[in-house]
């Protein structure tokens, strides 16, 4: 399964989350509520698993009568089952799940499971995909841990599992942020059906994003004490990071972490974000820094997120946080982080500085360049004095050129003095 694929599954399952969540604070509040037996078995299957940590649901309900709101919601399934059971799941528009969640919550949590063991016997149905996707979602208001353990527990492939399981997740963080830290808390990750690319990582991200939602000091105090256990998940600080607007919030967040890799990894994150949004505020917090905690991760991750708003500011910035010794090869990085966007400044600010060693950093810089402005590289070429490096340079630019006309690229290796040079590298690319 590629990285692309799970990204477009969990994209498509959150925007089903929100529209199913917004649906749901909007509709009218039924008649139909599960009886006091039926309430008391829901508690009781809570109780016990919370206890026991995450087991395997064994509960059955005997088969009864259908009621006349349960008969309705059947009739709507079947009616999109059969309406969407030859489409592509990611061709099943939001829209048309809209009365899939009206009719779906008004049901009791034993009815949601039946549903859900229902849909389960027509996957890989994609039409029952994405019903089975809002059937979890509306169970995890009454039954999170139920709506989990069908959604970890199920045999399709682990796209679709941790979709739902983000989905179930994120509607457990919204509506009771404890309860879910508790639980999490309290797994083992080695066990069978929570391992895969979503793993811890994607459990503590949902559960610790939506604590800091409901509570930030609190979140904070968790956040520390998951540091000091090495327990903390770079991807959640990171997501966590991506809500602040706030300096004060920044730096108490980055105050509850360790020093352990994932702290690490996740003070580089948090700080990015920071210098994304506030930068002279996070450029002041690295300068109290001690010089092992600015590593260079570190302040190349904040260099390339400043350059995204002020480039020549956050160039500046950059080369004053190395000595003498390092600060050639700090030009190159700092000149690079923008000659994408914008080489022609990235080459005045080089000058800017009236050094002698900017050689490099010049040489980098145009390689950078040739990808999206070989044009630009190849008026410039003559900056580029040694006759190898300047080859190397010129090639990357005529591969660019290469890639978008072929003709134009043959046109200029034929005028250039490297001639032979350069058709061997053309040769070599057609091979591929």
């Amino acid at each position: 399964m590629s990285s692309r694929a799970v990204i477009i599954s969990l994209f498509a399952c959150c925007i089903s989350f929100a529209t199913g969540y917004f649906i749901k604070d909007n509709q009218p509040k039924y008649a139909n509520q599960p009886t006091a037996k039926v309430k008391a078995q829901v508690t009781e299957q809570s109780d016990t698993q919370q206890k026991a940590g995450f087991t395997k649901s064994t509960i059955r309900i005997p088969s009864s009568s259908y009621s006349t709101n349960e008969q309705h919601t059947l009739d709507v399934l079947e009616d999109f089952l059969n309406k969407y059971q030859d489409s592509n799941y990611l061709t099943i528009t939001n829209k048309s799940l809209a009365p899939l969640y009206l009719q779906l919550g008004q049901l009791d949590a034993y009815q949601l499971q039946q549903k859900a063991q229902d849909l389960l016997n027509l996957l890989p149905n994609a039409a029952a995909l994405r019903v089975l996707g809002v059937t979890l979602e509306v169970l995890a208001e009454q039954a999170p841990i139920a709506a989990l353990d069908i959604a970890l527990n199920l045999s399709v492939s682990e796209e679709f599992k941790w979709s739902y399981a983000w989905s179930v997740l994120s509607v457990w963080t919204s509506n009771s942020p404890l309860d879910a830290y508790d639980w999490y808390m309290a797994q083992d990750f080695s066990q069978s059906n929570l391992k895969g690319f979503g793993t811890e990582n994607m459990v503590s991200t949902a559960v610790l994003s939506g604590l800091y939602s409901y509570d930030k000091a609190l979140a904070i105090s968790k956040i520390t004490e998951l540091s000091q256990q090495n327990k903390v998940s770079a991807p959640s600080l990171s997501l966590i990071s991506r809500s602040i607007n706030d300096s004060e919030e920044f730096r108490n967040l980055l105050n509850a972490l360790g020093a352990d890799k994932e702290s690490k990894m996740g003070r580089t994150e948090i700080a990015g974000e920071w210098f994304s949004k506030v930068p002279h505020d996070a450029a002041a917090w690295v300068n109290m820094l001690s010089e092992e905690q600015k590593t260079e991760p570190l302040l190349r991750h904040a260099l390339n997120r400043w350059a995204e708003s002020s480039p020549l500011e956050a160039s500046d910035w950059y080369i004053k946080q190395f000595n003498e010794q390092q600060q050639s090869k700090a030009i190159s990085e700092a000149a690079t982080s923008f000659a994408a966007r914008d080489p022609q400044a990235a080459l005045d600010w080089v000058d800017s500085l009236n050094r002698s060693d900017t050689d490099f950093a010049v040489e980098e810089l145009l390689h950078r360049a040739s990808y999206e402005n070989p044009d630009f590289v190849l008026e410039h070429l003559d900056r580029v004095n040694e006759e190898q490096r300047k080859i190397s340079v010129l090639q990357s630019a005529i591969y660019a050129i290469h890639q978008q006309d072929p003709s134009k690229a043959k046109r200029i290796v034929n005028a250039s003095p490297y001639k032979d040079e350069l058709e061997e590298y053309l040769n070599r690319i057609n091979e591929y």
